[in-house]
């Protein structure tokens, strides 16, 4: 018979909650593994009896720690482990794989519970169907952009310390225009008998009721909900004007008409990979980070003045996905902890071009590039190479856009059409070679 491994919800923290299966398999365990917190639960529980024998209590949770555990200790047949919230909703109980359990000789069992979405909504009397779930437990969270492409976001986060950022932040977006007012639903403790729940609004930036106090304890358990009733949703509606970065004379700029264009052309999806290379003030970056808003994006700039520019417009716009790299390609591109792209811009290219693009396509034979050029010598180097790289067979989907753009300018009483340079916008795909 094999032994067997309960993987069990605790759901928020307070044991009149928890399911009755849950107990029932709980009070069938001979050892319970586990977070301190959540023993102290199982514990209270328990009573004291159960016929003479509480179950053994390991403060542990990682699931190779406790294979090594059970492995030293062969004894125990009936085995628990204890998790918050519910087994499906961001929890460790992921780490669990039945396959590498049956190799060992476990049979696992799942016992799902409340989780803190479930909770924090019935006590805030909402439904949660529409949320926008995310974790800043450990990881990092293009939250922002999350807030003002979606109407609710439901946060789970460690502690108070990733509170009071993401309320600073968000306080910050709002002054500087960048969401809407927004309204922040904050749980803490849920379920214990501390239980609190504060409502905070902020308007043009400004704190409409204090939280200082409510975010000072270090030791409490946070949720948080934001709801922007005005959220815009990805695509052309939320794209940015020229007007809205910041700008050195001496540092160039994809502008808006060309800018969307090329985005066009690149097709971002949510969870892109993404390379700039030659991110000049940034545009490019700042507009694929707000769109890719789960991917990752990086900027590879080698001009000084050019690098602290768009990392300047990256801090504007509270993007967390976004890192930027100085120095220049393709040696850049080859830093091992950078992962291979999905997507890349190239808007300069150092004399590097063919170095570049031959770069990107070993490090993904899929890749998908667009490339701005303003000369027609570096247009002919591209069209040189391009021919090269058909001939293997390594590219296709091949297509070169020239973007004449004028805009209007007062003359007196009349509109004068003023023309910006013309722009070479070219579009391929890396195929596998043949």
């Amino acid at each position: 018979m094999k032994k067997s491994i309960s993987l069990i919800s605790l759901g928020p923290g307070n044991e009149n909650i928890l399911t009755l299966e849950a107990k029932n398999a709980l009070e069938n365990a001979q050892i319970v593994f586990g977070a301190k917190r959540l023993l102290e639960v199982v514990l209270r529980f328990s009573g004291g009896d159960r016929n003479g024998a509480l179950p053994v209590f390991v403060e542990e949770y990682r699931a190779k720690e406790i294979f090594d555990y059970l492995e030293k200790n062969p004894g125990y047949e009936r085995i628990a482990v204890v998790f918050s919230g519910d087994t499906g909703f961001f929890s460790g109980a992921a780490l669990y794989s039945g396959k590498s359990g049956e190799k060992q000789g476990y049979e696992f069992s799942v016992f799902p519970g409340i989780s803190s979405v479930n909770y924090f909504a019935s006590k805030l009397k909402k439904s949660w169907q529409n949320w926008k779930f995310l974790s800043l437990h450990g990881a990092k969270c293009n939250f922002i952009e999350q807030i003002r492409k979606n109407a609710e976001c439901f946060f789970i986060l460690s502690g108070s310390e990733d509170l009071k950022n993401v309320l600073k932040k968000v306080r910050e977006a709002v002054l500087g225009g960048i969401l809407p007012e927004v309204k922040c639903y904050v749980g803490k403790n849920l379920s214990y008998n501390d239980e609190e729940i504060c409502e905070i609004n902020f308007n043009a930036g400004r704190l409409v009721n204090s939280h200082t106090e409510f975010t000072s304890d270090s030791n409490a358990l946070f949720v948080l909900l934001v709801e922007n009733e005005k959220a815009s949703f990805a695509g052309f509606a939320s794209r940015l004007e020229d007007s809205d970065f910041i700008r050195y004379d001496a540092v160039p700029m994809t502008k808006k008409d060309v800018r969307r264009l090329s985005l066009s052309y690149l097709s971002l999806s949510e969870n892109s990979v993404f390379y700039d290379i030659g991110s000049g003030t940034g545009s490019i970056t700042v507009e694929a980070a707000r769109e890719a808003t789960e991917g990752k994006i990086f900027s590879f700039e080698c001009d000084k003045n050019a690098f602290e520019l768009t990392k300047k417009n990256v801090q504007k716009f509270f993007l967390e996905n976004v890192t930027c790299v100085f120095g220049k390609a393709p040696e850049s591109l080859n830093d091992s902890e950078i992962p291979s792209p999905t997507h890349v811009f190239i808007g300069g290219s150092r004399g590097n071009l063919s170095e570049i693009v031959n770069c990107l396509l070993e490090k993904n034979p899929f890749v998908k590039i667009v490339a701005n050029f303003v000369s027609l010598e570096n247009l002919c180097e591209m069209q040189t190479l391009l021919k090269e790289l058909e001939s293997k067979n390594m590219i296709k989907k091949l297509e070169i856009t020239q973007l004449q753009v004028s805009k209007a300018a007062k003359l007196g009483n009349f509109n004068l059409m003023k023309a910006q340079n013309p722009v070479f916008i070219v579009s391929f795909e890396g195929s596998k070679k043949m």
